[in-house]
């Protein structure tokens, strides 16, 4: 049987991951990375949208990849080296303060690639880096640090289908998947609806994809 991956990934530490993806992930046998940002502003913005630190914990103890998506969400091709740094030492400084491991797995927030941030991602311990540009992570072939995805959403629905597709045809390749809310509270735009999740990973798993997170596959290899 030819194998056919899928790694899931959730940006932005929404409440909704812990309310609603967590369960069909774990009804599923599934793995994710679940990329963290926290800005002050979001939640004083949208009260109760985001994640905690306690319920950030709990997704770690439950085996899923933490990731790094800087703690204010700052776009890096806008920054100096030094400010890269501390965008991202500030999230692992409290990675390490509520003992989630050392993240492995980075997404660029917004989504485009920063080719200035790369020396400074690999120097914080960062082996794999998502963007948003669409395509297969083919190990061998693909830069790690410039990982490609398909980004979905209720307006978005037909990048799954083309995610699936590529990743039945090469057996070597994994096709990375991106959500944010589920649904999203605060980032309407960004919006996938409970329905059209659990229609996809029932998808997934009737036929038989093997779904893992950014971390899991990347050791594979």
């Amino acid at each position: 049987m030819t194998q056919k991956t899928v790694i899931l990934t959730f940006d932005d530490a929404c409440i909704t991951h812990r309310d609603f993806v967590v369960p069909i992930l774990q009804k599923f046998g599934f793995g994710g990375t679940f990329f963290i940002s926290l800005p002050p502003e979001w939640s004083a913005e949208a009260p109760g949208a985001y994640l905690n630190w306690g319920d950030i914990v709990c997704l770690a103890q439950q085996g899923f990849d933490i990731g790094n998506h800087t703690m204010n969400h700052a776009n890096l091709s806008e920054l100096s080296k030094e400010e890269c740094r501390r965008e991202l030492e500030l999230l692992n400084e409290k990675f390490a303060e509520y003992g989630i491991p050392e993240p492995v797995s980075f997404a660029y927030p917004g989504g485009p690639y920063a080719a200035n941030a790369v020396e400074v991602l690999q120097e914080c311990a960062l082996k794999y880096a998502r963007t948003t540009e669409p395509g297969l992570w083919e190990p061998g072939k693909s830069d790690p640090m410039r990982l490609p995805c398909f980004a979905i959403s209720e307006e978005q629905k037909e990048n799954f289908h083309e995610a699936v597709k590529l990743a039945s045809a090469n057996e070597n390749a994994a096709a990375i998947i991106l959500y944010h809310g589920v649904p999203d509270l605060h980032h309407p735009w960004c919006n996938t609806s409970e329905e059209t999740f659990l229609e996809q990973m029932e998808f997934l798993a009737e036929n038989d994809f093997r779904v893992l997170s950014m971390r899991d596959f990347g050791a594979m290899q």
